[in-house]
Protein backbone atom coordinates (compact mmCIF):
# COMPACT_ATOMS: atom_id res chain seq x y z
CA UNK A 1 0.00 0.00 0.00
CA UNK A 2 1.51 3.54 -1.02
CA UNK A 3 2.08 6.12 1.80
CA UNK A 4 -0.81 8.57 2.11
CA UNK A 5 -0.61 11.52 1.62
CA UNK A 6 -1.13 13.55 5.31
CA UNK A 7 -3.02 16.30 4.05
CA UNK A 8 -6.00 14.40 1.88
CA UNK A 9 -5.52 12.46 5.42
CA UNK A 10 -6.93 15.21 7.67
CA UNK A 11 -9.23 16.59 4.52
CA UNK A 12 -10.92 13.22 4.75
CA UNK A 13 -11.14 13.36 8.26
CA UNK A 14 -12.53 16.32 8.52
CA UNK A 15 -15.03 15.87 5.50
CA UNK A 16 -16.00 12.30 7.10
CA UNK A 17 -16.13 13.34 10.37
CA UNK A 18 -19.79 11.92 11.49
CA UNK A 19 -19.31 8.62 9.84
CA UNK A 20 -15.70 8.05 11.41
CA UNK A 21 -17.24 8.80 14.69
CA UNK A 22 -20.06 6.47 13.89
CA UNK A 23 -17.27 3.74 13.47
CA UNK A 24 -15.36 5.18 17.02
CA UNK A 25 -19.16 4.46 18.51
CA UNK A 26 -19.72 1.25 17.16
CA UNK A 27 -16.61 -0.43 18.75
CA UNK A 28 -17.73 -3.34 17.15
CA UNK A 29 -17.23 -2.43 13.70
CA UNK A 30 -19.96 -1.30 11.01
CA UNK A 31 -20.99 -3.60 8.29
CA UNK A 32 -19.73 -2.22 4.82
CA UNK A 33 -23.70 -1.87 3.26
CA UNK A 34 -24.28 0.34 6.26
CA UNK A 35 -20.75 2.18 6.14
CA UNK A 36 -21.44 2.85 2.44
CA UNK A 37 -25.50 4.20 3.45
CA UNK A 38 -23.82 6.31 5.74
CA UNK A 39 -21.85 8.06 3.36
CA UNK A 40 -24.37 8.30 0.88
CA UNK A 41 -26.60 10.11 3.50
CA UNK A 42 -23.91 12.26 4.79
CA UNK A 43 -21.74 13.00 2.39
CA UNK A 44 -22.12 16.91 1.07
CA UNK A 45 -19.43 16.39 -1.40
CA UNK A 46 -19.94 14.78 -5.58
CA UNK A 47 -17.60 12.19 -5.21
CA UNK A 48 -19.13 8.75 -5.03
CA UNK A 49 -19.33 6.42 -1.85
CA UNK A 50 -17.61 3.89 -3.34
CA UNK A 51 -14.67 6.48 -4.34
CA UNK A 52 -14.58 8.17 -0.26
CA UNK A 53 -15.01 4.13 0.61
CA UNK A 54 -11.69 3.36 -1.05
CA UNK A 55 -10.44 6.52 0.28
CA UNK A 56 -10.58 5.92 3.63
CA UNK A 57 -8.72 2.80 3.51
CA UNK A 58 -6.18 3.79 1.03
CA UNK A 59 -5.44 6.88 3.36
CA UNK A 60 -5.61 4.07 7.04
CA UNK A 61 -8.57 5.84 8.42
CA UNK A 62 -10.38 2.58 8.19
CA UNK A 63 -9.73 -1.10 7.81
CA UNK A 64 -11.64 -4.75 8.03
CA UNK A 65 -12.25 -6.05 11.36
CA UNK A 66 -9.78 -9.02 11.60
CA UNK A 67 -10.86 -12.23 9.83
CA UNK A 68 -13.88 -10.49 8.18
CA UNK A 69 -13.92 -8.46 4.61
CA UNK A 70 -17.57 -7.35 5.19
CA UNK A 71 -17.40 -5.07 8.67
CA UNK A 72 -14.57 -2.18 9.10
CA UNK A 73 -13.57 -0.35 12.22
CA UNK A 74 -11.43 2.33 12.67
CA UNK A 75 -7.16 2.12 12.48
CA UNK A 76 -5.48 2.40 15.86
CA UNK A 77 -3.96 5.77 14.97
CA UNK A 78 -7.51 7.39 14.47
CA UNK A 79 -9.16 5.44 17.04
CA UNK A 80 -5.89 7.00 19.64
CA UNK A 81 -6.81 10.41 18.26
CA UNK A 82 -10.58 10.22 19.27
CA UNK A 83 -10.00 8.68 22.39
CA UNK A 84 -7.19 11.89 23.14
CA UNK A 85 -9.78 14.13 22.52
CA UNK A 86 -12.93 12.45 24.38
CA UNK A 87 -10.41 11.77 27.55
CA UNK A 88 -10.98 8.27 26.97
CA UNK A 89 -7.15 6.90 27.05
CA UNK A 90 -6.68 3.83 27.41
CA UNK A 91 -4.97 2.27 30.38
CA UNK A 92 -1.72 0.65 30.34
CA UNK A 93 0.28 -1.12 32.88
CA UNK A 94 3.38 0.06 34.22
CA UNK A 95 5.77 -2.08 32.34
CA UNK A 96 4.62 -1.07 29.35
CA UNK A 97 7.42 2.16 29.97
CA UNK A 98 10.12 -0.49 30.54
CA UNK A 99 10.70 -1.12 26.70
CA UNK A 100 11.27 2.58 26.18
CA UNK A 101 13.93 2.52 29.04
CA UNK A 102 15.33 -0.39 27.58
CA UNK A 103 15.54 1.19 23.82
CA UNK A 104 16.83 4.33 25.80
CA UNK A 105 19.41 2.63 27.37
CA UNK A 106 20.63 1.15 24.12
CA UNK A 107 20.74 4.62 22.27
CA UNK A 108 22.65 5.77 25.35
CA UNK A 109 25.20 3.12 24.90
CA UNK A 110 25.39 4.03 21.02
CA UNK A 111 25.71 7.72 21.54
CA UNK A 112 28.68 7.30 23.88
CA UNK A 113 30.17 4.70 21.22
CA UNK A 114 29.81 7.57 18.41
CA UNK A 115 31.28 10.32 20.95
CA UNK A 116 34.09 8.43 21.67
CA UNK A 117 34.40 7.80 17.97
CA UNK A 118 34.32 11.83 17.28
CA UNK A 119 31.65 10.54 14.73
CA UNK A 120 29.41 13.75 15.16
CA UNK A 121 27.37 12.12 12.17
CA UNK A 122 26.43 9.28 14.36
CA UNK A 123 25.77 11.61 17.53
CA UNK A 124 23.00 13.84 14.87
CA UNK A 125 21.51 10.79 14.20
CA UNK A 126 21.38 8.85 17.88
CA UNK A 127 19.86 12.28 19.47
CA UNK A 128 16.64 12.05 16.24
CA UNK A 129 16.03 9.07 17.76
CA UNK A 130 16.58 9.57 21.75
CA UNK A 131 14.32 12.37 21.26
CA UNK A 132 11.60 10.50 19.73
CA UNK A 133 11.78 7.48 22.65
CA UNK A 134 11.67 10.39 24.81
CA UNK A 135 8.42 12.09 23.67
CA UNK A 136 6.52 8.28 23.49
CA UNK A 137 7.51 8.34 27.26
CA UNK A 138 5.86 11.65 27.85
CA UNK A 139 3.09 10.61 25.94
CA UNK A 140 2.32 7.64 27.78
CA UNK A 141 2.89 8.84 31.36
CA UNK A 142 0.41 11.71 30.25
CA UNK A 143 -2.09 9.13 28.97
CA UNK A 144 -1.75 6.93 31.84
CA UNK A 145 -2.08 9.55 34.48
CA UNK A 146 -5.64 10.86 32.22
CA UNK A 147 -6.75 7.43 31.69
CA UNK A 148 -6.85 6.63 35.60
CA UNK A 149 -7.98 10.04 36.99
CA UNK A 150 -10.90 9.49 34.44
CA UNK A 151 -11.92 6.34 35.80
CA UNK A 152 -10.93 8.15 39.23
CA UNK A 153 -13.65 10.50 38.46
CA UNK A 154 -16.75 8.18 37.28
CA UNK A 155 -16.20 6.33 40.53
CA UNK A 156 -16.56 9.49 42.88
CA UNK A 157 -19.14 10.31 40.60
CA UNK A 158 -21.03 7.24 40.87
CA UNK A 159 -22.77 7.41 37.77
CA UNK A 160 -22.03 3.82 36.92
CA UNK A 161 -24.24 0.88 38.77
CA UNK A 162 -21.80 -0.59 40.98
CA UNK A 163 -21.77 -1.63 44.45
CA UNK A 164 -19.62 -0.07 47.24
CA UNK A 165 -17.73 -3.46 47.27
CA UNK A 166 -17.39 -3.37 43.47
CA UNK A 167 -15.88 0.15 43.44
CA UNK A 168 -14.06 -0.43 46.44
CA UNK A 169 -12.50 -3.24 44.24
CA UNK A 170 -11.75 -1.14 41.72
CA UNK A 171 -10.02 1.39 42.64
CA UNK A 172 -8.02 -1.51 44.77
CA UNK A 173 -6.65 -3.45 41.64
CA UNK A 174 -6.43 0.37 39.75
CA UNK A 175 -3.50 1.17 42.71
CA UNK A 176 -2.29 -2.27 42.81
CA UNK A 177 -1.92 -2.67 39.13
CA UNK A 178 -1.06 0.24 37.68
CA UNK A 179 -0.42 3.29 40.17
CA UNK A 180 2.23 0.91 42.48
CA UNK A 181 4.56 -0.55 40.57
CA UNK A 182 5.33 2.67 38.83
CA UNK A 183 6.85 3.62 42.19
CA UNK A 184 9.50 0.91 41.52
CA UNK A 185 10.51 2.64 38.27
CA UNK A 186 10.70 6.41 38.90
CA UNK A 187 11.88 6.08 42.74
CA UNK A 188 15.64 7.28 43.58
CA UNK A 189 17.17 4.33 42.82
CA UNK A 190 14.70 2.61 40.27
CA UNK A 191 15.05 2.32 36.86
CA UNK A 192 14.35 5.49 35.17
CA UNK A 193 16.66 8.02 37.59
CA UNK A 194 19.41 5.84 37.06
CA UNK A 195 18.41 5.70 33.26
CA UNK A 196 18.36 9.46 33.29
CA UNK A 197 21.21 10.35 34.94
CA UNK A 198 23.46 7.73 32.99
CA UNK A 199 22.02 9.34 29.85
CA UNK A 200 22.48 13.12 30.72
CA UNK A 201 25.92 12.38 31.53
CA UNK A 202 26.87 10.86 28.23
CA UNK A 203 25.03 14.27 26.83
CA UNK A 204 27.34 15.92 28.74
CA UNK A 205 30.15 13.91 27.37
CA UNK A 206 29.35 14.32 24.22
CA UNK A 207 28.98 18.57 24.40
CA UNK A 208 32.56 18.67 25.47
CA UNK A 209 34.27 16.43 22.61
CA UNK A 210 31.82 18.27 20.00
CA UNK A 211 32.71 22.37 21.44
CA UNK A 212 33.41 23.12 18.08
CA UNK A 213 30.34 22.16 16.38
CA UNK A 214 27.32 24.77 16.89
CA UNK A 215 24.72 23.01 15.23
CA UNK A 216 25.11 19.89 17.41
CA UNK A 217 25.63 21.56 20.17
CA UNK A 218 21.95 22.79 20.18
CA UNK A 219 20.78 19.47 19.20
CA UNK A 220 22.63 17.98 22.55
CA UNK A 221 20.85 21.14 24.54
CA UNK A 222 17.67 20.47 22.93
CA UNK A 223 18.12 16.79 23.95
CA UNK A 224 19.04 17.82 27.48
CA UNK A 225 16.16 19.81 27.91
CA UNK A 226 13.76 17.08 26.90
CA UNK A 227 15.35 14.50 29.36
CA UNK A 228 14.39 17.29 31.89
CA UNK A 229 10.70 17.82 30.94
CA UNK A 230 9.94 14.21 30.69
CA UNK A 231 11.49 13.61 34.36
CA UNK A 232 9.71 16.20 35.76
CA UNK A 233 6.41 15.38 33.58
CA UNK A 234 6.30 11.29 34.44
CA UNK A 235 7.41 12.08 38.25
CA UNK A 236 4.17 14.44 38.46
CA UNK A 237 1.74 12.15 37.21
CA UNK A 238 2.93 10.28 39.49
CA UNK A 239 1.99 12.03 42.01
CA UNK A 240 -0.73 13.25 40.83
CA UNK A 241 -2.58 9.91 40.01
CA UNK A 242 -1.22 8.34 42.91
CA UNK A 243 -2.54 11.35 45.25
CA UNK A 244 -6.14 11.15 43.72
CA UNK A 245 -6.51 7.53 43.63
CA UNK A 246 -5.66 6.86 47.39
CA UNK A 247 -8.03 9.65 48.47
CA UNK A 248 -10.90 7.46 46.22
CA UNK A 249 -9.40 4.16 47.92
CA UNK A 250 -8.98 6.05 51.49
CA UNK A 251 -12.77 7.03 51.00
CA UNK A 252 -14.03 3.67 49.50
CA UNK A 253 -12.13 1.31 52.05
CA UNK A 254 -14.28 3.31 55.10
CA UNK A 255 -17.60 2.64 53.10
CA UNK A 256 -16.88 -1.00 52.23
CA UNK A 257 -15.63 -1.10 56.25
CA UNK A 258 -19.13 0.67 57.44
CA UNK A 259 -21.04 -2.06 54.81
CA UNK A 260 -19.39 -5.25 56.23
CA UNK A 261 -20.01 -4.42 59.80
CA UNK A 262 -23.56 -2.79 58.84
CA UNK A 263 -24.45 -6.82 56.99
CA UNK A 264 -22.68 -8.07 60.12
CA UNK A 265 -25.12 -6.55 62.47
CA UNK A 266 -27.47 -7.37 60.37
CA UNK A 267 -26.83 -11.04 60.17
CA UNK A 268 -26.49 -11.61 63.72
CA UNK A 269 -29.92 -10.17 64.30
CA UNK A 270 -31.35 -11.93 62.18
CA UNK A 271 -29.68 -15.23 63.87
CA UNK A 272 -30.22 -14.14 67.48
CA UNK A 273 -32.32 -11.62 67.59
CA UNK A 274 -32.12 -7.93 68.62
CA UNK A 275 -31.43 -8.31 72.18
CA UNK A 276 -28.17 -10.06 70.98
CA UNK A 277 -26.96 -6.46 70.66
CA UNK A 278 -27.51 -5.55 73.94
CA UNK A 279 -28.90 -2.27 72.42
CA UNK A 280 -31.18 -1.77 76.08
CA UNK A 281 -28.00 -1.52 78.11
CA UNK A 282 -25.68 0.13 76.19
CA UNK A 283 -28.24 3.22 75.54
CA UNK A 284 -29.75 4.63 78.64
CA UNK A 285 -32.27 6.99 77.84
CA UNK A 286 -31.44 10.54 78.76
CA UNK A 287 -33.33 13.28 80.87
CA UNK A 288 -32.87 16.93 81.63
CA UNK A 289 -34.37 19.75 83.48
CA UNK A 290 -33.72 23.49 81.48
CA UNK A 291 -33.37 26.65 83.99
CA UNK A 292 -33.03 29.71 82.89
CA UNK A 293 -29.80 32.14 83.64
CA UNK A 294 -31.86 33.76 86.77
CA UNK A 295 -32.63 30.14 88.23
CA UNK A 296 -28.98 29.67 88.76
CA UNK A 297 -28.00 31.15 91.60
CA UNK A 298 -24.13 30.02 91.60
CA UNK A 299 -24.48 31.85 88.30
CA UNK A 300 -26.28 35.06 89.17
CA UNK A 301 -23.80 35.64 91.64
CA UNK A 302 -21.10 35.42 89.28
CA UNK A 303 -22.23 37.93 87.22
CA UNK A 304 -22.57 40.10 89.95
CA UNK A 305 -19.01 39.79 90.90
CA UNK A 306 -18.27 40.64 87.12
CA UNK A 307 -20.18 43.71 87.10
CA UNK A 308 -17.61 46.77 87.30
CA UNK A 309 -14.81 44.24 86.26
CA UNK A 310 -11.56 45.70 84.18
CA UNK A 311 -9.13 43.33 82.48
CA UNK A 312 -5.49 44.47 82.54
CA UNK A 313 -3.46 46.07 80.07
CA UNK A 314 -2.41 43.49 77.66
CA UNK A 315 1.31 42.21 77.45
CA UNK A 316 3.39 44.22 74.87
CA UNK A 317 4.19 42.50 71.53
CA UNK A 318 7.53 41.34 71.62
CA UNK A 319 9.65 41.89 68.20
CA UNK A 320 11.08 39.02 67.04
CA UNK A 321 15.34 38.84 66.96
CA UNK A 322 16.68 37.45 64.14
CA UNK A 323 17.36 34.53 65.95
CA UNK A 324 13.45 33.64 66.17
CA UNK A 325 12.58 34.89 62.82
CA UNK A 326 12.33 31.86 60.74
CA UNK A 327 13.44 32.33 56.84
CA UNK A 328 10.33 33.20 54.39
CA UNK A 329 11.89 32.38 50.68
CA UNK A 330 9.26 31.84 47.80
CA UNK A 331 9.77 29.57 44.90
CA UNK A 332 11.56 31.92 42.94
CA UNK A 333 14.66 32.98 45.87
CA UNK A 334 14.64 29.62 47.19
CA UNK A 335 15.81 28.10 43.36
CA UNK A 336 17.71 31.31 42.83
CA UNK A 337 19.95 30.80 46.16
CA UNK A 338 20.19 27.42 45.33
CA UNK A 339 21.81 28.47 41.96
CA UNK A 340 24.20 30.61 43.71
CA UNK A 341 25.02 27.70 46.12
CA UNK A 342 25.82 25.31 43.47
CA UNK A 343 26.98 22.50 43.65
CA UNK A 344 25.30 21.75 46.75
CA UNK A 345 26.21 17.90 47.97
CA UNK A 346 22.76 16.89 49.70
CA UNK A 347 20.01 19.29 48.84
CA UNK A 348 17.89 18.16 51.91
CA UNK A 349 21.03 18.75 54.11
CA UNK A 350 21.10 22.44 52.46
CA UNK A 351 17.53 22.71 53.02
CA UNK A 352 17.80 22.09 56.87
CA UNK A 353 20.35 24.79 56.97
CA UNK A 354 19.38 27.54 54.96
CA UNK A 355 15.57 27.42 56.06
CA UNK A 356 16.49 26.99 59.95
CA UNK A 357 13.22 27.14 62.11
CA UNK A 358 10.99 25.85 59.58
CA UNK A 359 8.26 23.21 59.55
CA UNK A 360 9.11 19.52 58.14
CA UNK A 361 6.10 20.19 55.26
CA UNK A 362 7.47 23.01 54.60
CA UNK A 363 11.34 21.81 54.01
CA UNK A 364 9.29 19.18 51.88
CA UNK A 365 7.63 21.76 49.68
CA UNK A 366 11.17 23.79 49.03
CA UNK A 367 12.95 20.40 48.59
CA UNK A 368 10.33 19.67 45.66
CA UNK A 369 10.86 22.93 44.27
CA UNK A 370 14.37 22.42 43.78
CA UNK A 371 13.61 18.84 42.34
CA UNK A 372 11.36 19.99 39.70
CA UNK A 373 13.05 22.76 38.93
CA UNK A 374 13.92 23.27 35.31
CA UNK A 375 17.24 24.98 35.74
CA UNK A 376 19.03 22.78 38.52
CA UNK A 377 20.02 19.33 37.68
CA UNK A 378 19.55 16.89 40.26
CA UNK A 379 20.90 13.78 41.23
CA UNK A 380 20.42 10.69 43.61
CA UNK A 381 23.82 9.99 45.05
CA UNK A 382 25.30 7.69 48.28
CA UNK A 383 22.97 6.05 51.04
CA UNK A 384 19.93 6.79 52.83
CA UNK A 385 20.82 9.27 55.73
CA UNK A 386 18.25 10.48 58.40
CA UNK A 387 17.87 14.27 59.18
CA UNK A 388 16.29 15.76 62.58
CA UNK A 389 13.84 18.29 62.71
CA UNK A 390 13.26 17.72 66.50
CA UNK A 391 10.09 15.60 67.23
CA UNK A 392 10.10 14.56 63.47
CA UNK A 393 12.86 12.20 61.38
CA UNK A 394 13.27 11.75 57.47
CA UNK A 395 14.80 9.45 55.69
CA UNK A 396 15.87 10.44 52.33
CA UNK A 397 18.61 9.21 49.89
CA UNK A 398 21.09 12.54 49.21
CA UNK A 399 20.72 14.48 46.14
CA UNK A 400 22.96 16.44 44.68
CA UNK A 401 22.03 19.87 42.97
CA UNK A 402 24.14 21.47 40.07
CA UNK A 403 23.40 23.91 37.34
CA UNK A 404 23.12 23.37 33.96
CA UNK A 405 26.46 24.12 31.87
CA UNK A 406 23.98 26.27 29.63
CA UNK A 407 22.71 28.26 32.25
CA UNK A 408 23.77 32.02 32.78
CA UNK A 409 24.99 32.61 36.09
CA UNK A 410 22.52 34.39 38.53
CA UNK A 411 23.47 38.03 38.72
Amino acid sequence: MSTPDIRAFFRLAHQHFGTLEALFNARGGVREAELRSHLDESSSHTASASYVFQQLQSHRLIEPLPEETASFELTPQVRDLFRTFRREQALSTPRAIQPYLDRLQELSARLRHHTEQSSGTGVHRGLEVIDTEIEKIRTLSRSNREAVLNRVTELRAGTATHSVRERFAIINNLLEDYVTPLQNIIQSRGAFEQLFSQLRKTLGEARSVFTDDPSLARDLKSTRARLRRVRQSVVENFEVTRREAMRLYEQQKVNSDILEGASSLLNRVHHEGPESLGLVDEMKLGSFTMRTVFQNEGLRAYLHKMVGYEPPDPDPIQEPTAMQAPSLLGKEALVTEARSACPIPDAMGWLVETLEQASPPRVLRAYRYLLQSPVLNTTFRGTRREYDFGATVLTAVPVQVDVEDDEPAPS
